[in-house]
């Protein structure tokens, strides 16, 4: 008796089967639909993937033209620091350099060098990564480079405004 207690508590147990009353040719139908939205929704997708990319080609142009315009006149690069380089790097590089073109120089620590073209696909995430220190290490070339400038104008303006005086000593006989 025991036995069949068991068994009769396990057919108590069991889930219920529900049949699916969908004709077959309607569930073909539907999963046809399906698929062929799908697929336009992939379409359209990778219309927005190609459009984005087409963009973030010209946007990382004109972000190396407008750099080596900016730099030009100071004949710089521009020291990266290795923190700011992706995770990756930081181990390996003992110095990093950005070149006007948009090159990034690596120096690993065993002395091998490595170039990486920031404008290529490949490589933009890194470029992403190390934006924020170009943009502070372009303020500083230009703070200096203006710093510089003004105290040469001040000493010009002494000397020149003392040679004045003296050139007008002379020119009055």
């Amino acid at each position: 008796m025991t036995q069949e207690s068991s068994s009769s508590t396990t057919q108590d147990v069991a889930p219920q089967i529900t049949v699916d009353a969908t004709p077959a040719k309607e569930s073909e139908k539907t999963t046809k639909e399906e698929a062929v939205e799908f697929l336009k929704e992939m379409q359209e997708k990778a219309g927005q993937i190609s459009e984005t990319e087409m963009e973030e080609e010209n946007l990382v142009n004109e972000f190396f033209n407008s750099l080596l315009k900016i730099l030009r006149p100071f004949s710089k690069t521009l020291e990266i620091s290795v923190s700011s380089l992706p995770k990756s790097y930081n181990e390996q590089i003992s110095k990093a350099h950005l070149y006007l073109t948009g090159q990034l120089v690596l120096v690993y620590r065993s002395g091998e060098v490595e170039i990486l073209n920031l404008t290529d696909k490949e490589n933009r995430e890194v470029l992403v990564e190390i934006t924020g220190e170009i943009m502070v290490n372009l303020k500083s070339v230009i703070d200096s480079y203006r710093s510089k400038t003004e105290k040469r104008v001040k000493f010009l303006m002494t000397i020149t405004k003392e040679l004045q005086k003296v050139a007008k000593v002379f020119s009055e006989e």
